[in-house]
């Protein structure tokens, strides 16, 4: 069935229950009568909350981009990206690191001098999901992209470049796909009181409902640092979990699942299903949970 006929579907639902609900209040009716009609109202409610899930269309298929070859550009196209990057001064003469535009200097400051140690140039390239044919040339052939947005993580997916997003508001949605994909997560603040919640508190349904009432701090100096240590050292010997990062995500999986039936942000993006990715929290706040 399409997401129209659901969508349909869950409208009639929702208006049986409401027709229902409106003749419960009858006293003239029999009391063992209202409440038959009470029981079907609140099931015409769960089958209205049914259809309501099973319309939505995810804006990701995780397994399909976890499996998908690589977009490459075509080797004219990259000849001409090479030509154009080469009148911006751009030189891919030795190892690159993309970095997304509008990531702060003072929190980069201290990965910018790790990177330069090992050798590596930076690159600025824009978030947009529509990339320049420059960009698109400069995130295929760098060693992996530092990137805030869940559009220009994709891209970096779908093109086989290792990822670190950074800041993500919570770990399920934005897990990385692949398992060259590393993150890190904001500091999330509850704004009615000021607590910081626990990393395991956001993968609640308490905290998706509540996000709204929530402050975010992006990553410390020290913690993107660390990352992008990890990226460096993926990037060289292969990538793989150490134990708090394969735990987590058994955990992030799970609460995929649990919570899909009545989040329907974690079902928009296709962490419902009991699979989120094989990428990892970064190590640096991992091996901080309890």
């Amino acid at each position: 069935m399409s997401a129209r006929l659901h969508s349909a579907a869950a409208s009639f639902w929702r208006e049986w229950h409401r027709e229902l609900r409106r003749h419960v209040g009858d006293d003239r009716l029999p009391y063992a009568i209202r409440l038959r009609l009470r029981t079907a109202a609140d099931r015409g409610l769960d089958r209205a909350a049914a259809e309501e899930q099973r319309a939505i269309v995810p804006r990701w298929n995780r397994r399909a981009i976890a499996a998908a070859p690589p977009i490459r550009l075509s080797p004219e196209d990259e000849r001409r990206a090479r030509q154009l990057g080469l009148e911006r001064g751009i030189r891919l003469d030795r190892p690159a690191v993309a970095i997304e535009a509008g990531l702060r200097a003072d929190r980069m400051g201290e990965a910018a001098r790790l990177l330069a140690r090992e050798g590596y140039q930076t690159l600025t390239i824009g978030g947009s999901p529509d990339l320049p044919l420059v960009e698109r040339w400069v995130l295929q052939a760098s060693a992996f992209v530092i990137c805030r947005g869940a559009e220009l993580q994709r891209a970096a997916f779908e093109r086989h470049t290792p990822s670190l997003r950074l800041d993500a508001r919570d770990p399920v949605t934005a897990y990385p796909i692949r398992p060259d994909g590393v993150f890190t997560l904001a500091t999330v603040v509850d704004l009615d009181t000021g607590r910081v919640l626990a990393i395991e508190e956001l993968l609640t349904e308490r905290y998706f409902r509540h996000a709204r009432n929530c402050g975010y701090r992006g990553s410390s100096a020290a913690e993107v640092a660390a990352a992008v240590g990890e990226m460096i050292d993926g990037a060289r010997g292969g990538w793989s979990d150490g134990a708090a990062q394969a735990r987590f995500r058994r955990l992030v999986a799970e609460a995929g699942a649990a919570l899909g039936a009545r989040v329907r942000h974690l079902v928009e993006w296709d962490a419902a299903g009991g699979y989120v990715g094989d990428g990892r929290l970064a190590r640096v706040q991992a091996e901080r949970l309890s």
